[in-house]
């Protein structure tokens, strides 16, 4: 069963397979300052999320066998508050982290032994014909084994991680590279969600939105101290496809260009940030 699911995964993955050895964790980890990556997950159980990370600094150790990378982290991550009127919270966060590789000369079987089991080198569409190496695999005691498929690009780093846990028989975690910017060229659309709001939970009674669901006009009334609303719509992706600003107490947002489906319209109101869930019907 499990094996069947992994000839589905590759399958599915609307890539070209041509013969070439695997890439070397050098030509996988090389990045220079001011490269930028971006990666979200995507199992069930993760609302909009994004690691937004750009290089800020490169150096070899002092016998040149190790790479030192320094990472600028400016990411958030959401969750869903259930009750009467379900709504998404976000939660930003920025760090400096260190990442390092050795043995740079060496195939990736010596960084990820799932090369030893399968392996496939492809480029993908997706990552603007970037070339791929990738592998997919089972472990485990041999009845509810765990599935696993890892990418890695040329000069991109790990572009892709999917784990299919056999005892919880679900997806616990899928992240993917779905943006990159190296040497002037960008390859993806990149997420610019708004960082540094103060978010204020207590403020739930104070903006209101109505119908909800909708097929054309959501009203949005306003009780705040702020005569002006910046509003944005984002989709499930976490993309703002749409912002408007609104003023006075009660104003519309004219909704029929949009595809049916879930979304949220961010509120800014002075420094707090208003989240709601709103069905385009």
């Amino acid at each position: 069963m499990k094996k069947l699911l992994i000839a589905l995964i590759i399958a599915g993955m609307h890539l070209s397979v041509f013969a070439q050895e695997l890439m070397t964790i050098g030509e996988v980890f090389n990045f220079e300052i001011g490269d930028q990556f971006q990666t979200e997950g995507t199992a069930d159980h993760q609302p909009p999320n994004a690691d937004r990370i750009t290089i800020t600094e490169k150096y070899f150790s002092l016998d040149n066998d190790t790479l030192f990378y320094i990472r600028f982290h400016d990411s958030y991550y959401s969750e869903v508050i259930w009750g009467e009127n379900p709504y998404l919270e976000y939660h930003f966060w920025t760090k400096t982290d260190t990442v390092f590789y050795s043995n740079l000369d060496s195939s990736l079987l010596h960084l990820d032994s799932g090369f030893e089991q399968s392996q496939y080198i492809e480029t993908s569409n997706e990552l603007c014909d970037s070339l791929i190496n990738g592998c997919a695999f089972e472990a485990g005691p041999g009845f509810e084994n765990d599935n696993f498929v890892n990418e890695y690009g040329k000069g991109l780093g790990k572009t892709y991680a999917y784990f299919y846990s056999g005892e919880a028989q679900a997806i616990a975690w899928r992240n993917s590279l779905f943006y990159y910017k190296k040497g002037g060229f960008a390859c993806g659309v990149p997420d610019t969600l708004t960082v540094g709001i103060e978010e204020i939970n207590n403020q739930e009674s104070l903006i209101t939105i109505f119908p909800n669901p909708s097929s054309s006009v959501i009203n949005i009334k306003n009780e705040t101290q702020f005569d002006k609303l910046q509003c944005a719509i984002v989709n499930s992706q976490g993309q703002v496809i749409f912002s408007q600003q609104l003023n006075g107490n009660e104003d519309k947002l004219n909704i029929n260009p949009l595809e049916k489906g879930i979304y949220f319209l961010q509120i800014k109101s002075g420094n707090h940030l208003t989240i709601r869930k709103f069905i385009k019907k």
